[in-house]
């Protein structure tokens, strides 16, 4: 597990170091290694290039994956000019959650002069800095770290990517590596040790920071497809330790034919999850009824056309049909304003708090919602009933802490 961050443990026993990060060990005064930058598949990739003459390249093996796929990013730091390049360490990091594993973590941090962070969202250079970076690695393992490499000057060869790194500790041989590391990843790790949890990307936009600590930043996005599996469904896994699932009973209906579906929200963790509400849904059409949510985290929109989760806010018309009749009870009250949802170990249970008001009491109920149509409502009251004509037709379900997932069906 650890040896996905470092490429070797390498243990100076005359001194009681342990020097992670580096590719290779020796007690000499210097050890050489000839490693060369990964050969990636560069459909996605950028650099930077700063004035001290170096370039900071970041690069994934693709632009989509499905659940489950790893990931592979290529970080590297090359010399551009045709001489030797001698440039001193600097700490000047642009951004101070950048690492590469539990010893490489922000300025000052082990092993390595740049360090990555991937965030679950679409963000750009301004406002990435504003939401927390997914943890990559398993932070209950408890790993040794020495501190900071007592670096001075990376000697970098002409055009490349392989530097001799001086040191100013007798204990720490000067050593000649190719400034260059991948990373190859499926998910990421929640909670908090020891019930900590690891989760694969789920669907959704992710953005890749990469810096080095001479200011360089570059940014780079992925997307992981929906997970599609039985009839149709699909599924979306949040950092918080929920899933909300999509479900239909078919993909293709005849006219008349009733469509159902079901919405669900659960509990990943094996333990309880207090979720507090947060209202940061995705798309702004969602609902359950005429009432809205009502109780529910949740809500669905159903659209005439065939859409992806990235085209759905371009769809014509703008609004979605209206699945339910709006010309018919009113609805309930709500007794207070929503606080938490505290859902049982790996469960789609749940109790809802509310804010303390007189008459209010928490209530428990399995945070699923199921429904059974035939067409949908049109018109000014009292509106018309229609049944799906025949086409394509695209169903979004999404909850407030900002999961969002699509499936499709056909009226044939």
């Amino acid at each position: 597990m650890i040896n996905k961050y470092l490429r070797v443990l390498c243990i100076y026993v005359s001194c009681t170091v342990v020097l992670l990060g580096l590719a290779g060990c020796n007690t000499t005064n210097s050890t050489t290694h000839t490693k060369t930058t990964t050969n990636i598949n560069s459909v996605n990739s950028a650099s930077s290039q700063s004035a001290n003459g170096l370039s900071l390249s970041l690069s994934l093996d693709s632009k989509t994956y499905l659940p489950g796929r790893e990931v592979s990013i290529v970080i590297a730091v090359k010399n551009t000019l045709s001489i030797e390049n001698d440039v001193s360490v600097s700490d000047n990091w642009s951004y101070s959650n950048l690492g590469l594993g539990p010893c490489d973590i922000g300025p000052g941090g082990f092993g390595y002069p740049y360090g990555i962070a991937i965030f679950q969202g679409n963000y750009t250079s301004l406002n990435f800095s504003t939401v927390t970076p997914l943890s990559l690695y398993d932070y209950s393992v408890i790993v040794p770290c020495p501190g900071p490499m007592p670096s001075t000057e990376y000697d970098f060869k002409p055009l490349s990517d392989i530097a001799t790194v001086l040191s100013s500790a007798s204990s720490f041989p000067n050593s000649t590596y190719a400034v260059n590391f991948e990373l190859t990843e499926a998910g990421y790790w929640t909670g908090v040790s020891p019930g900590v949890t690891k989760h694969d990307f789920a669907p959704g936009v992710y953005t890749v920071v990469a810096g080095d600590e001479w200011g360089s930043l570059v940014l780079l996005h992925f997307t992981v497809s929906q997970d599609i599996t039985g009839g149709n469904s699909a599924t979306s896994l949040s950092p918080i330790g929920l899933k909300l699932s999509l479900s239909l009973d078919s993909t293709i209906y005849q006219p008349g034919q009733q469509v159902t579906i079901v919405i669900v929200e659960t509990n990943t963790l094996s333990k309880t999850n207090i979720v507090s509400i947060s209202n940061k849904w995705s798309y702004s059409y969602l609902t359950l009824g005429q009432c809205g949510t009502y109780l529910l985290p949740f809500g669905v929109a159903l659209l005439q056309g065939y859409y992806s989760s990235t085209n759905i806010s371009t769809a014509t018309p703008a609004t979605p049909l209206m699945f339910y009749d709006y010309n018919v009870q009113p609805c309930p009250i709500v007794l207070g304003k929503i606080t938490t949802y505290d859902f049982k170990p790996s469960s789609d249970i749940a109790t809802i708090q509310y804010e303390s008001q007189p008459g209010t009491q928490p209530i428990k109920t399995n945070v699923t919602f199921s429904l059974q149509l035939t067409g949908y409502w049109t018109g000014s009251p009292p509106p018309i009933k229609k049944n799906f004509e025949p086409g394509d037709y695209t169903v979004v379900a999404g909850d407030e802490w900002g999961n969002l997932v699509v499936l499709h069906f056909t009226v044939s």
